[in-house]
């Protein structure tokens, strides 16, 4: 069984291929149209007879003899498949489009007809020709659920990789079809150099395949243990790329909510500027009531951990703390467990001490803290980080402000209020004084009170997240 097939009978609201067409079908086909021709369909009688389709970023429409569309039916989850038949000697091709219960067949000119359909269908429906069209070169990846390979497109041998998901282990799993169909959802809507992007989808008897850019140079994480931490210069570089990245997914209503080295892939291994952020399968349409625990330890915005709504803000607090560790080579929340990791996290401390940090500019570490800072409401938006002076400076832009488009509204200057502002003037005055660059709430004997306290939340919170199938 596919699958995508409950899914598509779910969302097409029928048992039959073909709906009633609905209010945004002109606009649909004006804005989002691929692909239109001529087809050929067979009658339950035997006669043929030839219908125009048109097929959009999500539905197909079956147009009668006037060119108007009469029925739609919505695809992206459907699969297709190309076939030939032989009735004696004659020789029909086209293309089958459906899952076992519920599909139909159109019949085709010539193979260029069909070749034309087919590209422009894998660009929005469930393909199933996988062995066929790719060859498997080597294996680069391997997690709980699913392998990543790296492999060549036979027609044109460009290289890309594919994410080899075990249906097998997915049923098994509570929301494993649902991720799966979440993580394809959100990677159809990206379209942005600095995101990865998804190219098809494949599904076999055993397998889903998602094809997505293949990039050379590993990722974050085995760059900064390979370098031990980054240049200002390349750090400024590093995070613009990240934070327009960002402002382009939080444009689309995009959470990614798991941002962390492992999911930043480079792009060579000799260039340490330029990457594609990874791995959307904790990625979510953002909304107002959006409280589901989920993310990294050491990443994750405190107010996840603490069970408050959250929005876009939560990926800036993780981007703050990858920018912390590009600076210093070192993570700001570090445990010998996951229990450990999570309490500092949530508390949400950050130190800045001396043998890692005297020789930082005081710019990069005011971006640190205004993007990690604990209140999301002070917390600047990927938008505002962008205008930051250490940014603008780092890339000799003085006085210049990056145009993008607005996702609301956006105070440009650094807010002058918050945990993050009271914490960088206390370090200004230490480095005027000559003092050591420590600072944080320091544990007095409360705090070593309530220790049993928070380790029983922390394996409270770490619990939650190995339920919700979360790293």
């Amino acid at each position: 069984m596919s699958l995508f097939e409950s899914f598509d009978c779910e969302v097409n609201n029928a048992l039959s291929f073909w709906g009633d067409l609905e209010s945004y079908t002109l606009s649909d086909i004006l804005e989002n149209k691929l692909y239109s021709s001529q087809v050929k369909i067979q009658k339950s009688s035997g006669d043929w007879k030839s219908r125009s389709l048109i097929l959009t970023t999500t539905c197909l429409y079956y147009c009668g003899n006037d060119m108007n569309p009469k029925k739609k039916a919505i695809v992206k989850w459907k699969k297709v498949e190309a076939f030939q038949e032989q009735s004696g000697s004659d020789e029909r091709f086209g293309f089958k489009i459906g899952h076992e219960t519920i599909y139909k067949e159109f019949y085709l000119e010539n193979t260029d007809l069909l070749e034309d359909w087919l590209n422009e269908l894998s660009k929005v429906v469930i393909m199933s020709d996988f062995e066929d069209e790719f060859a498997v070169i080597k294996e680069v990846g391997k997690g709980n659920y699913a392998n990543v390979y790296l492999v060549k497109e036979l027609a044109t041998s460009n290289q890309f990789a594919v994410k080899a998901i075990s249906k097998e282990i997915v049923y098994k799993s509570s929301r494993g079809v649902a991720a799966v169909i979440n993580e394809i959802e959100i990677m159809k809507k990206l379209s942005h150099p600095s995101l990865l992007k998804l190219h098809k989808v494949y599904e076999n008897t055993e397998n889903v395949f998602i094809i997505v850019d293949y990039v050379e140079g590993g990722d974050l994480f085995r760059r900064i243990l390979k370098k031990g931490k980054f240049t200002e210069a390349s750090a400024a570089k590093f995070m613009k790329t990240m934070l327009q990245g960002l402002h382009y997914l939080h444009s689309q209503k995009i959470v990614h909510r798991d941002l962390k080295p492992e999911n930043l892939l480079m792009i060579s291994q000799d260039n340490d500027e330029d990457f594609k952020i990874g791995d959307f399968g904790l990625a979510c349409i953002c909304t107002e009531s959006q409280t589901l625990r989920c993310g990294s330890p050491g990443y994750i915005a405190p107010e996840i951990l603490s069970k408050k709504p959250y929005s876009f803000k939560a990926d800036i607090f993780s981007a703050g703390v990858i920018l912390y560790i590009l600076l210093s080579g070192r993570a700001p929340f570090y445990g010998k467990t996951s229990n450990e990791i999570l309490i500092k996290n949530q508390e949400c401390r950050i130190y800045f001490h001396e043998k890692d940090w005297n020789d930082i500019s005081n710019d990069s570490i005011d971006l640190v803290l205004k993007l990690t800072d604990p209140d999301p409401d002070i917390r600047l938006t990927a938008e505002e980080a962008l205008q930051h002076k250490w940014i603008i400076s780092m890339h000799n832009e003085p006085g210049k402000k990056l145009q993008l488009p607005s996702i609301g509204k956006i105070a440009f200057e650094s807010p002058e209020q918050g945990f993050s502002c009271s914490l960088m003037q206390r370090l200004n005055e230490k480095r005027n004084l000559g003092i050591q660059i420590i600072y944080g709430t320091v544990d007095n004997e409360e705090s070593k009170n309530e220790n049993a306290t928070r380790n029983i939340k922390a394996t409270g919170i770490l619990k939650k997240l190995r339920e919700d199938e979360l790293k």
